[in-house]
């Protein structure tokens, strides 16, 4: 495959630019014996197993790791948890089980939230202060609104309402953000949380070098009113908007970048939580971007957007689960429009209105003792309305389990699950140059079987907890993006004649040993996995995947030195992702030519990463707990390649690894929570 290239230097450094955790949390228990009072700490885990099997961290916890310019990031910190691959610096996706970031659904109570990363993928979207928990499963086998053949994050708001207005905030290098929670009365309070950034207020001058001049800012708000008018039934108004902008003027190739993103959110959620359980949520979700490269003569603009309309309903009685969901989705997919002498030529590419109804139930039993099942279902119509495709589907899961003390628990479990949403662009970082597209007769919805066994067993009292998890997943009518910038100018660019469509398979297995109690908790955790697809236009035979690591290594831990102090530190070695390498590559009346060789059939190096942390406490008393937080990302200064880049510079031709911008990442920040 032989390509010749002429992009302006600046489109190219745009391309390549953007081309568990588990500890301790204190408790308080009082005992009084003859009018003596004596309080103690309890530790007890932040990590748990949730009824439907996921994992449920309390957010807390980061409050005690390392952070990245002073920012704790549920999503960031997500990436240690079990079965979710470790990704490199820009990248705020997951990558659960070896499926792609597009392949999970990630929410704030089940309404999900697209793209969502600040700060090029440094960290995401969720501000931890507004939120009370985060829970992972592996697979998105639930009963609302869960079309997705990976896994889900969903994020759980605050439901307890204080006695007096609460409050925290942290001021750290790049951006400041707090949360405030006031009671309005006994049955209902208000929470308000706020982030903004002021790098171009404090660190303009290292924003620019040579002719160049870079500015960027991001900010967000949440907030969130729950009304509790019975015992049994509380209601949740819940609103987010946050945008990142970020642009660049070249001033010698006079060019200029400008780039905006950002999500809104608002939804209002109703529960009931007595005899039965009952959720129901009417929302509204939408991401949108606009990407900007142009000159005086020349310019390319690159909008899309996604949002959605839904509702969710969701049950639960004693072994019984319904759930109920519709959804409307208008979809904006990448249309380039090209500006020569102020007259914009649009490229005629379709919009989306599809709609996607769900209907979900789920039972559960024992068959004897100790022996236990759970089966269910769930059946999905899907209409596109641009191009009258309709798709109707059943889709089944199953689980057994055994569980004995003595032994510990196994459990072996099937799910097919489709997915009728697609996202694609130029990398799979899920940022900014990525879009949405949904399934019509051209393209297929995605398709997955998923099989998995797993044990687990506790330990001394459970102090220690041992897991080995072993999963396979087969997937059908997967897509890959094969433009390049170049096809922006070209009049007749059409997204179905630049998308390869193939099939691909996952395995792997998990290994996880844990400390759960004492001073001194955490977890060490290795993963060997396999991520291969196959699409004709690379062979028939099945190439790596662009995440894919083989290998993986973690460590998390937390320790409570004494009262004043408190460590926190994590550790990853990971196998290198794969990455196309060119054969040859020369320069022919000033354009770059290269030809690649086989499709992903090269490694970047192995990807190591130490970080740690330490909080001061300058005050606690009364309510009110003051720090400060120390951190250093990549304590080793370990140079992790993010791909690699040809270059042409003064005649000579370079390829060599792309890194993150500074090899170590000193912060401190400052907290204060009352």
């Amino acid at each position: 495959m032989i390509k010749i290239v002429r992009i302006p230097l600046l489109f190219i450094y745009f391309i390549l630019f953007y081309t568990s955790v588990y500890g301790i949390e204190k408790d308080t228990t009082t005992l009084y014996l003859d009018g003596i009072v004596v309080e103690g700490e309890l530790n007890k885990s932040s990590l748990k197993i949730s009824e439907n099997g996921a994992l449920v961290l309390d957010l807390d916890i980061l409050n005690r790791l390392p952070k990245i310019l002073g920012n704790a990031d549920p999503l960031r910190y997500s990436q240690f948890l079990p079965g979710v691959q470790t990704n490199a610096e820009y990248d705020a996706g997951l990558h659960i089980y070896g499926c792609d970031n597009s392949h999970n659904i990630i929410s704030v109570e089940n309404v999900p939230v697209y793209n969502p990363s600040h700060m090029f993928g440094l960290f995401s979207v969720f501000n931890p202060a507004h939120y009370s928990a985060m829970s992972l499963s592996t697979n998105a086998d639930a009963a609302t609104g869960t079309n997705r053949i990976g896994g889900m994050l969903n994020m759980t708001l605050h439901d307890t309402i204080p006695h007096k207005t609460v409050g925290s905030f942290d001021v750290g290098a790049i951006s400041s953000q707090g949360n405030l929670q006031i009671p309005i009365s006994d049955k209902s309070f208000i929470s308000f949380s706020l982030r903004a950034s002021y790098l171009n207020l404090l660190y303009s001058s290292f924003l620019e070098w040579e002719d160049a001049r870079m500015r960027y800012s991001f900010g967000d708000v949440n907030i969130t009113y729950l009304y509790k008018f019975s015992k049994h039934n509380s209601i949740y108004i819940d609103f987010y908007s946050g945008n990142d902008k970020i642009s660049n003027y070249d001033a010698k190739e006079d060019i200029t970048t400008e780039v905006k993103w950002g999500n809104t959110l608002a939804a209002i959620h109703w529960k009931y939580n007595g005899a039965a359980r009952v959720n129901q949520s009417i929302y509204y979700t939408g991401y949108k971007n606009r990407l900007y490269i142009g000159d005086n003569s020349l310019g390319v603009r690159l909008p899309s957007q996604i949002y959605d309309f839904g509702y969710n309903l969701e049950a639960k009685c004693r072994n019984m689960q319904m759930g109920l969901s519709f959804v409307n989705h208008h979809i904006e997919p990448q249309r380039p429009e090209h500006e020569s002498s102020s007259v914009v030529i649009g490229a005629d590419l379709k919009k989306y209105n599809t709609f996607e109804g769900l209907l979900y139930a789920k039972y559960s039993g024992d068959i004897f003792n100790n022996l236990r099942y759970v089966m269910a279902a769930k059946g999905v119509m899907y209409a596109n309305e641009s191009t009258n495709y309709t798709h109707w589907s059943v889709n089944p899961s199953a689980r057994l389990s055994y569980e004995k003390e003595a032994w510990g628990c196994f459990e072996i479990g099937y799910t097919l699950n489709r997915q009728y949403l697609l996202n694609t662009g130029f990398t799979s970082l899920g940022l900014p140059i990525e879009f949405w597209l949904s399934c019509d007769a051209d393209k297929k919805p995605y398709l997955s079987h998923a099989f998995h066994f797993s044990y687990s067993k506790s330990l001394f009292d459970n102090r220690y907890s041992i897991g080995v998890n072993i999963y396979f997943k087969r997937l059908f009518n997967q897509i890959e993006y094969n433009a390049t910038p170049l096809d922006f100018f070209n009049k007749e660019y059409s997204i179905n004649s630049v998308l390869l469509q193939g099939d691909g398979k996952n395995y792997g297995v998990n290994l996880i040993a844990k400390k759960n109690t004492g001073t001194f908790v955490g977890w060490v955790s290795y993963a060997y996995g396999r991520a291969l697809r196959r699409f004709p236009s690379f062979g028939d035979s099945y190439v790596p995947a662009n995440h894919e690591r083989l290998h993986e290594l973690n460590a998390v831990f937390t320790y409570r030195l004494n009262k004043k102090w408190d460590l926190g530190t994590t550790f990853v070695f990971a196998s290198g992702c794969p990455f196309t390498a060119p054969k040859h590559f020369y320069l022919l009346n000033g354009n770059i030519v290269s030809e690649f060789g086989a499709h992903n059939a090269n490694r970047t190096k192995p990807y190591s990463r130490l970080d740690v942390s330490a909080n001061y406490e300058i005050v606690n008393r009364r309510g009110k707990n003051m720090g400060l937080n120390f951190s250093i990302y990549n304590l080793l200064l370990s140079e992790n390649e993010i791909y690699k880049r040809l270059k042409f510079y003064d005649g000579e031709f370079y390829y060599s690894g792309f890194s993150f911008l500074v090899k170590i990442l000193p912060s401190v920040s400052f907290y204060y929570k009352f």
